[in-house]
């Protein structure tokens, strides 16, 4: 008698990222996973102006975790309507959990990326060809998993992507600016 054990979707995401997806929506599993990933994801991109305040702030990484959570949520929700723009029909909450899954090589490399600078003293240089490979490549991860999810084609879903990014990016920035303003040309 064998027993057939499911692998785990954190490894075969890696190497098969689309059958990964379609069997985490297919059982219903993975949500909140997705959702902890996007606040890492946050945490992970605050972590430098954290450290250069020295954990005098610990707020900010509330923050940052919030931030990674509030934008999963707003990105999942237009990329789902640019979706059908192109043809997809997507459940929200499959779009959600493809977004947060297809974040975690990112986040990964990203902190990997900030252990490494910590322990080079901030010199990284050598490594750039690897973290560059290696974000073209968490790009398909990504790509591959909202394609699954909303139904699309590759090519569709790059569309889509950019398309969310493009309209959902430039109107925050100016929200953005408008709240916490810039700073203007010194006088001299």
């Amino acid at each position: 008698m064998t027993e057939t054990s499911s692998p785990n979707p954190l490894i075969t995401l890696w190497y098969k990222p689309g059958q990964t997806l379609q069997g985490l929506i297919a059982s219903g599993k993975g949500r909140s996973v997705a959702v902890f990933i996007a606040a890492i994801f946050g945490v992970v991109q605050v972590w430098p102006a954290f450290a250069a305040q020295g954990s005098a702030r610990p707020g900010l990484l509330l923050l940052g975790a919030f931030v990674g959570v509030a934008g999963l949520y707003l990105f999942s929700w237009l990329l789902r309507n640019f979706s059908r723009w192109f043809g997809g029909g997507a459940e929200l909450v499959d779009v959600r959990t493809a977004l947060g899954w297809g974040l975690l090589p990112w986040a990964g490399l990203f902190g990997l990326l900030l252990v490494l600078v910590t322990a080079t003293s901030g010199d990284a240089r050598q490594m750039f060809p690897l973290f560059f490979a290696a974000i073209v490549y968490g790009f398909v991860i990504l790509l591959s998993c909202l394609a699954v999810a909303l139904r699309l084609s590759l090519m569709k879903a790059f569309f889509c992507l950019i398309l969310t990014f493009l309209v959902s990016i430039f109107p925050l920035t100016f929200v953005m600016q408008l709240f916490f303003g810039v700073p203007g040309p010194e006088a001299p």
